[in-house]
């Protein structure tokens, strides 16, 4: 099993921090071409969830990211600083009354990508769970 954590800033502009962390260990893990831009637009739909809804724009919080490759899955979390919320709970961004928003998407395309195993809440922050069946 292979493991590897970032803590980010609580910035928009820390995402290429991000991008890079998950290409060295996609490469290190053998992952196709497709599964890693798979991967990261549904980590990146994470991390910018986590600094906008669960650290509220605040970039003096930080976004923790892990992946965790355990034959033959992939998990991965995003840890921000803020209350969380219930994927669930989110509007259908497919619905007719919100074709035309320009946000709104996040859960829906991670949901696409990854399972979402779980939203986990503590006194410091919330963690996303996901998991992936690299190919």
């Amino acid at each position: 099993m292979k493991q590897a954590d970032i803590v980010l800033p609580g910035a928009y502009s820390a995402y290429e921090l991000l991008y890079n962390f998950i290409s060295r260990f996609a490469e290190g893990e053998g992952y196709s071409f497709s599964f890693v831009e798979a991967l990261q637009l549904s980590m990146k739909e994470a991390f910018v969830n986590a600094i906008r809804h669960g650290n509220g724009g605040r970039e003096d919080l930080t976004v923790s990211c892990q992946l965790k490759s355990a034959d033959p899955i992939l998990l991965a979390s995003v840890r921000d600083c803020g209350r969380g919320f219930n994927p669930d709970e989110q509007p259908n961004p497919l619905h007719p009354l919100h074709l035309l928003k320009l946000s709104g998407r996040g859960i829906y395309i991670i949901r696409s990508i990854a399972e979402i195993l779980a939203l986990e809440r503590d006194d410091s922050g919330s963690t996303l769970l996901l998991r992936y069946i690299p190919y």
